[in-house]
């Protein structure tokens, strides 16, 4: 498997997103290509066709041109691969800490893990997160023993509340 380049420093955020600038610009490019080529394609062959008025013909070459804005996305999208990686090795000390910075208590965050839908708990095992795994009350649908178990082989030192 090839190695991938480490792109450090070389991101910026756009609406709430991290993007690498190149690439951010790249695949504007290939959606105002791919946009523009549809449009003119549908306006070329409506206005072909003779029975349309103009501007109906027109209106429908834009409908033809959005079509190609979300295949020139597609097309950004298989071409520009995802640069994300979550990187979650927090030990049971840092849990608090990092609650903090994003708003909640620790109280809040095991209220949050008691009524979170499966589908989040899917995801968080699927990252190994089980230090705040570890913080579903055992009163929960949520809770399973295995994960205060995985919690503490991993180091955390958090054994549930």
């Amino acid at each position: 498997m090839a190695k991938q380049k480490e792109q450090v420093g070389k991101y910026m955020e756009v609406w709430g997103d991290t993007v690498v600038p190149k690439e951010l610009a790249a695949s504007a490019v290939i959606c105002i290509i791919s946009s523009m080529a549809f449009f003119l394609a549908g306006r070329a062959f409506f206005m072909s066709l003779g029975t349309l008025e103009p501007e109906l013909a027109k209106g429908y070459a834009l409908l033809v041109g959005i079509v190609g804005t979300f295949a020139g996305a597609i097309i950004a999208g298989i071409r520009f691969k995802p640069k994300r990686r979550i990187l979650a090795d927090a030990s049971g000390d840092d849990i608090e800490e990092i609650l903090h910075s994003a708003g909640m208590t620790l109280e809040e965050e095991i209220e949050a893990l008691r009524t979170v839908s499966p589908e989040v708990i899917r995801e968080m095992e699927n990252f190994e997160l089980y230090s705040l795994l570890a913080l579903i009350p055992e009163d929960s649908p949520n809770y399973k023993p295995e994960y205060r178990r995985r919690a503490k082989e991993k180091g955390t030192g958090r054994e549930g509340v």
